[in-house]
């Protein structure tokens, strides 16, 4: 029961759809799993209807995979995320396989689906630009422990932990008023193996014999924001 109402948008949507089935049998398929339209013929209706909302015409249920390009194909995964009417969607670098123009195709319907349909996104992204664009809160996460939890407007306007710090020093910008670019010394150290106290202590300018011995706790800071940082948490930043 859980399981419906969590669904997943893969990253690739090249190898995220079963090339012997029909696009129409894709979409169909989850819903013949959990028993939600149990009636074929309700099923290509559903079909139609969930194509149609993610802009693809009603006759690509008949087309393979591999008549389609990587945008529709794309589209075809929201489509099946959509099919048993989710609360929750995880969104897993749902546009990084995809070029620049299609990518803002994607998010805009992604936005739309999200006001129509009240949805919930777990939005996974390299992509600053885009997560800024799409997401109301941010978390920063660095080698698995969330480092940072804002709001969107907070977190880029006011970063507070020095990982974060970097990599919003490293968007670059055509404005005056950019940030110097923060350079981070040493190596990411192996998730397998990770260092005792912050994880991030190895390449931290601001680490002191404490971040090296003791893991930091989310502590809430100004503007909603909450901050896994000795340093914050001392007054040293």
């Amino acid at each position: 029961p859980l399981r419906q109402k969590i669904q997943v948008i893969f990253q690739d949507p090249y190898s995220s759809l079963n090339p012997r089935l029909k696009i129409g049998d894709t979409i169909s398929e989850p819903m013949k799993v959990h028993g939600v339209e149990p009636d074929a013929s309700q099923r290509r209706k559903r079909v139609t209807e969930l194509l149609n909302i993610c802009g693809l015409p009603a006759k690509m249920a008949d087309r393979y995979p591999h008549e389609m390009s990587g945008g529709q194909r794309q589209r075809v995964g929201i489509a099946r995320a959509l099919s048993l009417r989710p609360e929750f969607i995880i969104c897993d670098e749902a546009v990084s396989a995809l070029d620049v123009s299609i990518q803002a195709q994607i998010i805009n319907l992604l936005e739309d689906l999200r006001e129509e349909f009240q949805l919930t996104y777990l939005f996974i992204a390299h992509d600053l630009s885009v997560v800024r664009h799409l997401c109301h809160k941010v978390a920063v996460m660095y080698l698995g422990m969330v480092c940072e939890i804002a709001p969107t407007g907070t977190l880029f306007a006011k970063p507070r932990h020095p990982y974060t710090q970097a990599l919003l020093s490293a968007i670059p910008r055509l404005e005056d008023d950019r940030p110097q670019h923060i350079r981070l010394q040493g190596e990411v150290p192996t998730p397998v193996n990770l260092p005792p106290g912050c994880v991030f202590h190895g390449r931290c300018p601001h680490a002191n014999e404490r971040c090296r011995q003791e893991v930091p706790a989310l502590i809430d800071v100004e503007g909603g924001a909450r901050v896994a940082c000795h340093g914050v948490e001392e007054g040293r930043l």
